[in-house]
């Protein structure tokens, strides 16, 4: 076999390993290899045609330079779109799929300062219940017993972070109000209205 063949045969066995890379684990090996095979490529392109025709070396060097990264380039996108390709080059989850939970942990995040009442015993873990709202919550590493008030302090992936706190002061009534009312005179009935009494006569 002539050094021409040799360097299309050493060309054409690199781009092969280059496939072989990305499915068979091999610690570098095949990458030493394929550099190996386009290197001797060259090198058996050069004997074939430097004292003959140099300017079909060099194209075929340039070529052969240039073809690589696009065959790499061409083969990572066509992996792109099929479902081995994403188990071999792990693709990044799509927006859909992380949405949901972007949206839940903003929904808990305007929680986080309000208080509620546990529904069971957090030991750490367990549930609470916040504006009508069942979350799971734990604590700082104590045991809460059920039915206690807490507050929500921070959020931790779909959990909430929670301490034991005093029940919530509920609004009174004024009692300055109360007072005006309770002394504010009963009013006259106006010239001429009846009443639904008989005033005593004299």
């Amino acid at each position: 076999m002539d050094y021409i063949s040799l360097a299309f045969l050493l060309a054409v066995l690199g781009f092969a390993l280059i496939v072989a890379e990305l499915f068979i684990p091999s610690g570098g090996m095949i990458t030493v290899g394929c550099i190996v095979c386009f290197v001797s490529s060259i090198w058996f392109a050069y004997r074939g045609w430097w004292e003959s025709s140099q300017g079909l070396f060099w194209t075929f060097s340039s070529s052969l330079l240039v073809g690589i990264p696009i065959f790499l380039l061409g083969l990572l996108r066509v992996l792109e779109t099929t479902r081995l390709g994403d188990r071999i080059l792990l693709a990044a989850p799509k927006l859909e799929e992380v949405t949901p939970h972007r949206a839940e942990e903003q929904r808990l995040q305007q929680l986080i300062g309000k208080k509620g009442r546990t529904l069971s015993m957090l030991n750490p873990g367990g549930m609470v219940q916040v504006e009508n709202q069942r979350l799971h919550a734990f604590s700082e590493g104590m045991i809460v017993d059920p039915n206690e008030w807490v507050e929500i302090l921070e959020v931790r992936g779909a959990r909430v972070l929670v301490r034991l706190t005093a029940a919530p002061v509920l609004p009174s009534l004024d009692p300055v109000g109360e007072s005006s009312l309770a002394s504010k005179p009963p009013a006259e009935p106006a010239e001429g209205e009846q009443l639904d009494f008989d005033l005593p006569q004299s």
